[in-house]
């Protein structure tokens, strides 16, 4: 093992001189942005981050996405995790999801953080209804504004619901 300060990552240290260059990287990164990831050791000794946007509403404090990034030493691959539990891998067959190989260590992490710091700045709205569902829970949506695609929701909407009561503003 080898050590490495990325406090951001809440990491300490890495298995290769790759991986502690791609950290080092990103972490930089993160530095100047401002932002924090998760660190994990998920298959094979492949380091995985992940970024959680939730919504901050003490009502609701749910993650809304998890935007994963997973390094092989050789590789990078960024997307959106379809399971919120790194249960699967990222198939670069999904749509958001990409693979790159073949390139220095530097310019995969530049890649990386490019595209987080990309999705974390997509706003995110709360579509809220007062009626309440079948079973008493007043159904809320949570949206990317930017595309109208859902991403997390509560309750059980029929088709007469119609359109929300409220659209309140998450994220960016």
């Amino acid at each position: 093992m080898l050590p490495v300060t990325a406090p951001r990552f809440d990491l300490a240290e890495c298995n290769s001189d790759a991986e502690r260059a791609f950290v080092e990287a990103l972490h930089a990164r993160a530095e100047v942005g401002g932002w924090f990831a998760d660190s994990w050791r998920v298959w094979d000794g492949r380091l995985t981050l992940s970024v959680c946007p939730c919504d901050g509403d003490p009502e609701y404090n749910c993650v809304l996405r998890t935007l994963r990034v997973d390094f092989d030493g050789a590789a990078v691959r960024f997307g959106p995790d379809e399971t919120h539990q790194f249960v699967t891998d990222l198939d670069p067959g999904r749509p958001g999801v990409s693979v790159l190989t073949g390139r220095p260590t530097a310019e995969l992490a530049t890649a990386a953080a490019d595209w987080l710091e990309r999705e974390m700045r997509r706003p995110i709205v709360r579509h809220e209804w007062d009626r309440l569902d079948r079973r008493g829970v007043a159904p809320r949506l949570w949206v990317l504004a930017d595309t109208g695609e859902g991403v997390v929701e509560r309750g059980q909407r029929s088709p007469d619901f119609g359109p929300p009561d409220r659209v309140v503003p998450v994220r960016g």
